[in-house]
């Protein structure tokens, strides 16, 4: 993976709350060998303070030794005496949540069983048994009598379904969870809802996906609901998720206005200067400069939880769209300077071209090997002005002929069957 040079671990993760700082934590252990015991440790200790998740703890442990031993280091003792502790309190918990909604059942009660249903479903949540927690909220679903508790619900299985990437599924809640109608407390609400399904249509949203996540968190994302949203992403990922994904999606029209006008947005932008800096490089058309600064970040993305699948084919298209971009405005290109422009090879800018000419038909053009020269086709203006007056020239002396025809028919007395 690239070089980490700005990554700050401690900083990082405490912009989080909630179960995402030890996934997190989990995520970074697995994908850089340099943070990889400071990560399980701070995951360790999270765990057993913030989860009764023992069989997640114990398979920590034996990850975080695994790494150790690798390193010729002391290894890690599980802490047995909690472990001992959870299993007894975990045991004695279920017992009491089962033994309270059958009693609630026995009521009959819809308030009181949806109540107790859905501390049951928290239980198996905190303990790691997703399954039975997702089982838990779905059955508390029928004893609904508010949109709260609708709502409720949503989010609950929601959360659990964008943990296990189960993002369709998530996304099936989002819809749901917005069609609900007396939303409370609605800006934090819909930047929470905003937020998780900006992260569901990452991996869902096909050719649109990048569009659809700059829309969702430069448009909808309150910068006031920064600590509500800290269980999703932190205010520095709106900025990061949405700011490279509207480079990658957005016209120069939209972008221009997303840093100049877009007054909450930019908010965001101001808890991370380098993302501004780098969208101001590329509106300007200051390309090298651009792509020198993200390629800088490129390894702290990449230990994202959901943006390290996409950074690399985000970065892509950002590029795709600044020689397209460079490309408008000449009908004749050395690219030898263009090369200059990107900070690349005269070869690797041929590849791109060729790519962006022959495959993706991005650029109507043909290069010149020999001489790396571009030559864009364009097309003759005048000429094809004239052939579509022509062209409505002909339709409107069809049209007349076909009205006097019919003229002198009525005329003449006949009629057309």
């Amino acid at each position: 993976m690239a070089t980490l040079i700005n990554f700050d671990f401690d900083s990082y993760i405490n912009s989080y709350k909630g179960h995402t700082r030890f996934k997190r934590a989990l995520f970074i252990a697995r994908h850089c060998p340099s943070l990889q015991v400071e990560a399980y440790h701070f995951a360790i200790n999270e765990i057993k303070n913030a989860t009764s998740n023992i069989k997640l703890y114990e398979a920590s442990v034996k990850k975080i030794n695994t790494a150790l031993t690798r390193q010729s280091k002391s290894t890690v003792e599980v802490d047995k005496v909690w472990v001992k502790t959870t299993s007894k309190k975990n045991k004695l918990t279920l017992e009491q949540l089962e033994r309270e909604l059958n009693n609630q059942v026995k009521s009959m009660v819809k308030e009181s069983i949806r109540a107790a249903q859905m501390k049951l479903g928290e239980y198996h949540y905190n303990v790691g048994n997703m399954y039975e927690a997702t089982k838990c909220y779905e059955r508390a679903r029928k004893y609904c009598t508010t949109s709260k508790s609708i709502m409720d619900i949503c989010f609950n299985m929601i959360k659990i379904y964008s943990e296990e990437n189960r993002h369709l599924n998530a996304h099936s809640y989002i819809i749901r969870a917005i069609s609900t109608c007396q939303i409370q407390n609605t800006v934090n609400t819909l930047s929470r809802l905003s937020c998780y399904q900006a992260i569901s249509a990452l991996f869902i949203n096909g050719s649109n996906q990048y569009q659809a996540v700059a829309q969702l968190l430069t448009q909808n994302v309150a910068l006031e609901s920064s600590h509500t949203i800290a269980d999703i992403m932190s205010p520095s990922d709106v900025a990061i998720y949405g700011g490279l994904c509207a480079m990658a999606s957005f016209d120069r029209p939209q972008l221009q206005d997303l840093i100049k006008t877009n007054m909450a947005f930019r908010g965001f932008l101001d808890l991370v200067p380098h993302i501004r800096e780098i969208m101001e490089h590329f509106q300007a058309s200051e390309y090298a400069s651009c792509f020198a600064l993200i390629e800088n970040y490129l390894g702290d993305w990449k230990l994202d939880l959901y943006l390290n699948k996409h950074i690399d084919t985000i970065f892509q298209c950002i590029k795709e769209k600044g020689m397209v971009q460079y490309c408008i405005p000449y009908s004749i290109i050395d690219m030898h300077k263009m090369a200059f422009a990107f900070n690349i090879t005269t070869g690797k800018l041929e590849s791109e071209l060729v790519r962006l000419i022959g495959h993706k038909r991005y650029i109507s053009a043909r290069i010149d090997s020999n001489e790396k020269i571009l030559y864009s086709k364009r097309q003759d203006q005048r000429k094809r002005a004239v052939d579509q007056s022509f062209a409505l020239g002909a339709e409107y002396e069809k049209t007349a002929k076909a009205l006097m025809v019919r003229m002198n028919l009525f005329k003449a007395g006949m009629v057309v069957k």
